[in-house]
This record gives structure tokens, C-alpha cells and sequence, in this order.
């Protein structure tokens, strides 16, 4: 008796909540279902966001990233080791806490670094892929000649295999007017007469003047730095027109009435 009456108790309770539930509309019966699948997926997104969290914390501060090794990419002149040894800061240290402001602050006495670029080569390789300043002309200073990139940085001494032409300026470029209006010039110039220059001097931003290579020892009046671009594409033509043997004077300081001499000058 006792027993029925316990299952008589518990039927009673599982009929009336039951009997509630089935009182519901079915607009009602239809909201209570998806609250409570909103319920469980927003728990199931919570539990993956705090696992993924979790994940990413414990690959950063753990040593399954950190910097064992450096690399160096794209240098000719630099050498490997020096980067590397300027850079013994960044080992240990995991690699997506690597910052690149510290790399160019451990980097900055390296002048012959125009720009570099971090890559992450996981799990444990750190590679700097460097783009070393090129020269553009050699300057004599103190009978030595110099290689200089186009910003006025020194590069080296030049071996005189570089084919690069001669920039005569009064002084040191660094704070030479000069060298700036040679500069403007020569970066002017296309690739395939750029490599034929082998003198360019400077006297003044309106007063420049170039020679090609050569036995002729053609020469060029440029002028000043205006309307470069016309000013090459016509030298272009006139230099197209003419035998490199032909000892001649192109002067282009006036595009639209460019001027070529004749004979020894």
C-alpha cells in the first residue's frame, strides 16, 4: 500500500506539471523550445571561446613558440652574423610577442639597412628579410672614392667595377645642394641611359650636366630639375639619332627646343 501510494504521489506530480505544459499555446510551447536551444548554444559558444582563449594564452606565454633561431635574408654586403649577434635580445622570447619597433631599435646602427620585414617561421624560427641600400654614383673625398645611395649614405669604397657614375660636388653630401640636384637627376633618368652615365656634375640646381661613357665622351646640358621626364624621353631620341662615336652636345634644358652641337667642345 505504502508503495502504490508513493507512485500514485509522484503520477500526480508528473500529470499536473504536464497538464501545465500541455495548456500552453502552441505559440507559447514554441518560444519555451527555442529559448531553450538559444540557451545551450550560446553556452556551447562561451565554453569554445573561453577553450580557444585558453589555447591561444597558453601558446604565447609557453615555450612551444619561443625564438631559437635567427635568420637573415637578402643582404650582399652585411654580414649574417653581426644581425644575428644584434639581435641575441629577441631568443627565448615567443614569436608572436616579437615587436618589430625592437627589431629596428637593435638594428638602427646597421646603416646600410634602408627597410626590413619580419616573417615567423613557426615553431621556433625568426627571420629578418633585409633590403640593403643600393649606391647610385661615387663621390672622391680625400682621394678616396665612395660608394653613396641616393639619401647620401655612405656605402663603401668603391673597387671600380661598379659602372657607376662620378658625382662632382664641393664637400660631403649630407648637406650638399649639389648632390641633391645630381640625385633628382640621375633618378630621373631610364635604366638603359643611367647605365651609360659616367659623370654628372652639379653646380647648381639649375646647372647640370652629364657625360656618357665613351671614346666620343658625349655630353649632356640638363639644366635644372624641371620636367624631367620630357627632358628623358627626348635626350632619348636624340641620343637614338647619333653614333656613339660622334662627338657631340645634346642640350636638353629646354625640351620643347632641345639643341645638339657638333664637333670638340
Amino acid at each position: 500500500m505504502q508503495r502504490e501510494s508513493k507512485r500514485l504521489g509522484r503520477l500526480r506530480k508528473t500529470q499536473k506539471g504536464s497538464g501545465i505544459f500541455s495548456r500552453l499555446s502552441p505559440e507559447a510551447r514554441k518560444f519555451t523550445v527555442v529559448s531553450r536551444r538559444r540557451k545551450t548554444i550560446f553556452l556551447t559558444l562561451l565554453i569554445s571561446m573561453g577553450s580557444l582563449i585558453l589555447l591561444v594564452l597558453s601558446t604565447i606565454f609557453t615555450p612551444l613558440l619561443a625564438v631559437e633561431k635567427i635568420e637573415v635574408g637578402g643582404i650582399t654586403r652585411l654580414k649574417e652574423k653581426s644581425i644575428v649577434n644584434a639581435l641575441q635580445s629577441q631568443i627565448g622570447k615567443p614569436l608572436p610577442l616579437v615587436i618589430p619597433a625592437d627589431i629596428s631599435k637593435a638594428l638602427e646602427s646597421f646603416a646600410l639597412i634602408e627597410s626590413f620585414s619580419v616573417i615567423s617561421l613557426p615553431p621556433h624560427t625568426l627571420k629578418i628579410q633585409v633590403a640593403e641600400r643600393q649606391p647610385i654614383g661615387v663621390i672622391v673625398i680625400g682621394g678616396t672614392h665612395y660608394l653613396y645611395d641616393p639619401a647620401g649614405v655612405r656605402i663603401g669604397i668603391a673597387n671600380g667595377s661598379e659602372d657607376l657614375p662620378l658625382i662632382s660636388i664641393e664637400g660631403t653630401p649630407e648637406k650638399s645642394k649639389q648632390f641633391d640636384a645630381a640625385i633628382d637627376v640621375l633618378m630621373a633618368l631610364p635604366a638603359s641611359l643611367l647605365e651609360r652615365v659616367s659623370e654628372i656634375n652639379a653646380k647648381s640646381k639649375d646647372d647640370v650636366t652629364l657625360r656618357l661613357r665613351g671614346y666620343a665622351g658625349q655630353r649632356i646640358i640638363w639644366g635644372d630639375g624641371s620636367e624631367s621626364v620630357l627632358k628623358s624621353k627626348v635626350l632619348d631620341a636624340l641620343i637614338a639619332n647619333q653614333k656613339k662615336s660622334d662627338r657631340v652636345t645634346f642640350d636638353v634644358s629646354s625640351p620643347n627646343a632641345p639643341v645638339v652641337r657638333y664637333g670638340n667642345f
